[in-house]
């Protein structure tokens, strides 16, 4: 049996609607209705809440899986009508708790950031437990089909306050989706390091053309 093939690297892009004099009316029935287009090369999404205060994302989402990172270029141009595009990052793929089989309802989208000034050996804890045990609790207890891990390489457009250092976007069903509060034991505190990281991003996404 052939071994699935990973990207190295996703490009995650912002988009909201246009206002004023722009406005597209039918512009976010027009981006959705477009999903289904493109099942291979993009993966679209819809925002379904924030999990915190102070942060408004984009209310759509694009991500694309690329082998290279100078293909990052190629979507220089890509437009959207009636949308404007709000941040676009570029993540490598660290992590995966398992391979993809089926493509999910939503994602669970989160930011996390290690303390400043940290040191490459407490780097390495750090990822150690957020990749062997932290990544594992909070899809088990999230009931995901699967959980990614990246790290931030490059951020084109850079998002409100930037964007964070790390991402994990947990992959769940239409189920596990409506259920958005956490449910079950407390996750494992973690060595000090750990224990200091902040949050930033706490986002719920529906996938478009599902």
């Amino acid at each position: 049996m052939a071994k699935s093939v990973v990207p190295e690297f996703t490009s995650w892009t912002g988009w909201d609607v246009r206002g004023g004099k722009n406005a597209d009316p039918d512009a976010a029935g027009e981006f959705e209705r477009g999903a289904s287009k493109y099942p291979n090369a993009e993966t679209r999404y819809e925002l379904l809440a924030v999990a915190g205060r102070g942060f408004r994302p984009p209310g759509f989402l694009v991500s694309i899986d690329l082998d290279r990172k100078d293909d990052l270029g190629l979507l220089a141009d890509v437009e959207h009508l009636g949308l404007r595009q709000a941040w676009s990052t570029l993540y490598r793929q660290i992590a995966e708790t398992k391979p993809a089989h089926e493509k999910p309802f939503a994602i669970y989208l989160l930011g996390v950031n290690p303390p400043p000034d940290i040191s490459p050996h407490d780097l390495n804890v750090f990822n150690d437990f957020y990749t062997r045990v932290h990544l594992v609790e909070v899809a088990e207890r999230r009931r995901a089909l699967r959980a990614v891990r990246y790290e931030l390489v490059e951020e084109t457009r850079p998002p409100y306050l930037g964007a964070p250092r790390f991402l994990a976007a947990y992959e769940v069903d239409e189920a596990s989706a409506s259920q958005r509060r956490h449910v079950g034991p407390a996750y494992s505190s973690g060595p000090d390091v750990w224990q200091r990281h902040t949050t930033p991003w706490r986002l719920w996404y529906r996938r478009l053309g599902a």
